[in-house]
């Protein structure tokens, strides 16, 4: 269990979050849009409409809070694994020996990249629940309105991660930072035993032909 795995993962947050928050901006639109206003031809077409809309900006809605739960993820995911994976592995190795322990990695891989990755999203659930408040919203509801008469209405507010908060707290309690995270932990397990499986096999293979 070694700290420096999860300060490897924190400070690759704010990296990550650059692109991440992006492609989650965008992706949270689309989603939303299908199912209310369906103004939005494509990806591309939601992007460069937002953007003329409200400015470079509005793609990084959200990026703060996303920010954080990436380097909080990234951080409980990767201490996660690395420290569950060799603690498997030396219970292999001190029951069955060296040549088992080899073996072990078949099935110690992808059980802790699963576990990882199940633990890194429930850890990170109600960031990502914010996140996903932020970004939801009816962007085109922000524009003032002028009325028949020429009267212009004050256009709302934006949601900010604390409003968002309040919110869900208010009508939700604290279930509704946690509302879907079944679904989702049950993703994050096979995505990451699958992922950390193929990482691992990689390692191998190119480790093995590059000596």
């Amino acid at each position: 269990w070694d700290i420096r795995n999860g300060l490897a993962g924190l400070v690759g947050g704010p990296m990550g979050s650059t692109i991440s928050t992006v492609e989650h901006m965008i992706k949270t639109q689309m989603q939303v849009d299908n199912v209310t206003e369906k103004r939005f031809r494509g990806s591309w077409h939601c992007m460069t409409t937002l953007m003329k809309e409200r400015g470079w900006r509005v793609v990084y809605t959200g990026h703060v809070v996303n920010t954080v739960r990436e380097g909080m993820f990234l951080s409980t995911y990767f201490y996660t694994y690395e420290g569950l994976r060799v603690f498997l592995h030396n219970i292999v190795k001190h029951e069955n020996g060296e040549s088992d322990a080899k073996v072990s990695s078949a099935w110690t891989v992808p059980v802790a990249g699963g576990i990882s990755g199940a633990w890194a999203w429930f850890v990170t659930f109600p960031l990502d629940c914010i996140k996903a408040g932020i970004q939801s919203q009816n962007l085109s509801n922000l524009q003032p309105r002028v009325s028949a008469s020429g009267d212009v209405a004050v256009a709302p507010k934006k949601l900010k991660s604390v409003d968002v908060l309040k919110e869900l707290l208010k009508t939700k309690g604290w279930k509704g930072l946690y509302a879907g995270v079944s679904p989702s932990i049950m993703r994050a397990f096979i995505v990451s035993g699958s992922r950390f499986s193929a990482y691992e096999f990689a390692v191998k293979l190119f480790g093995d032909y590059l000596r």
